[in-house]
């Protein structure tokens, strides 16, 4: 790799080589122009309109052949033209298109950028025209969308973290950040519901936050509907209730509830002022905070009643201790099946370890064998019989396996 040091050095050294260059050509003009060699527009042209100064001006700034080569790789105003590939890409505006410079002709309006053909603010600003009205509110409406104000909230969120102690930075670490900001967003809007939930449940006010709203309420319907004096329907979409040939809503007594609307004890009464006294008159409120808890009626088939609600709740006592005597037995039952496969898989594993190890020493005894031979008497190996492993001859191997670099190795043999 290189340093930035050799860069610089490498920088300079060019920089000195292009310095050298620049004045070995102007020495060669200067030579041409006095030997007469170079033709030009005349002498007074050169020294009394141009001067030397501006001759060397134009040698160090590159003469005509730099300019001619720095010229092809020129791009033409108004194009993306990449010289390298030969594409070029037009930029200019439809010709159908409003221009943005004609949008507003009040020099004090929004600017325009000639150069890049910008123009930022909105040119229509001043003149009393909405934004929702005209097709162009300036280029400045690119800054405020996509994600660039969620990306303005998490940088606010991550300057608050930071003054709070929370090492948090959105270029260095955005995905911590952006998991941090999540959570909080999560335990903000539980504990503003909760919040809500205990006020209201202290205050109350539930039926206000699901009533329909007000347009709702006192909008207008075409639904014709005809009511008597005595506020029944007469006609309508809406049908009215048939009655029957009993005397149905008869108030008596200054009551305004009938007879049987309240229950208590057995026993039938005015659910408007707890009466249970047939054709007596209505006390109102005052009725119902006399109204004393009378004790329950004591008779047969109450008495009935309570035995049979008893004998239930035996019988379900009874029900629940035999489905868990049920559930004992079936868990025992699976302990035991669970405890007999787990001895019996123990069992053959051992089993097969011992006999894996049974083959190893074989296997450790016919090599030692083999090895004391000579080369010329030992039997051909066609390793026929090659296959992978299994877990307990692996395990086995691992046993009998000899570390020549441990220092007890030695006592393992004897």
């Amino acid at each position: 790799g290189t340093t930035p040091t050799q860069h610089k050095e490498v920088i300079a050294e060019y920089e000195k080589i292009e310095v050298a260059k620049q004045a070995v050509k102007a020495q060669r003009l200067q030579e041409e122009l006095i030997t007469g060699r170079m033709e030009v527009m005349g002498v007074g042209d050169i020294w009394g309109v141009t001067g030397v100064g501006d001759i060397w001006g134009w040698v160090i700034y590159g003469g005509s052949d730099d300019e001619d080569k720095y010229a092809d790789e020129a791009s033409m105003p108004g194009t993306n033209f990449d010289s390298k590939q030969r594409i070029t890409v037009r930029n200019l505006r439809i010709r159908e298109d409003t221009a943005k410079y004609l949008r507003n002709l009040n020099p004090n309006s929004a600017y325009y950028d000639p150069k890049t053909r910008s123009m930022r603010e909105n040119p229509y600003e001043g003149t009393g025209k909405a934004i929702s009205e005209g097709d162009f509110v300036g280029d400045n409406f690119v800054r405020h969308s996509g994600d660039t104000s969620a990306m303005a909230k998490t940088q606010l969120f991550a300057w608050d973290a930071e003054e709070r102690g929370v090492d948090v930075h959105l270029q260095a670490d955005p995905t911590r950040l952006e998991m941090l900001q999540k959570s909080y967003n999560v335990r903000k809007e539980d504990y503003k519901s909760d919040q809500q939930g205990s006020i209201l449940e202290k205050y109350g006010g539930v039926e206000h936050l699901d009533a329909p709203p007000k347009e709702l309420l006192l909008a207008q319907t075409e639904d014709y509907v005809e009511y008597s004096r005595q506020g029944t329907i007469i006609k309508g979409h809406v049908k009215a209730k048939t009655k029957s040939k009993y005397v149905e809503d008869n108030y008596i007594n200054n009551h305004t509830s009938v007879w049987g609307s309240y229950w208590k004890a057995g026993e039938w009464g005015y659910a408007c002022c707890h009466s249970t006294i047939k054709q007596s008159y209505c006390t109102g409120v005052t009725g119902k905070s006399l109204d004393a808890p009378t004790p329950p009626i004591e008779g047969r088939c109450c008495d009935q009643h309570r035995e049979k609600m008893k004998e239930d709740q035996k019988e379900k006592k009874r029900r629940k201790k035999r489905e868990k005597k049920k559930k004992r037995k079936k868990q025992k039952k699976k302990e035991k099946k669970l405890l007999g496969e787990a001895e019996r898989e123990k069992s053959e594993k051992e089993r097969k370890l011992k006999e894996a190890i049974d083959n190893e020493k074989r296997r450790i005894s016919q090599i030692d064998h083999m090895m004391e031979l000579d080369e010329r008497r030992r039997p051909y190996n066609s390793m026929a019989d090659i296959r992978e492993p299994t877990n307990e001859e692996m395990e086995a191997y691992m046993m009998k396996k000899q570390d020549f670099n441990d220092p007890m190795a030695a006592f393992m043999s004897k």
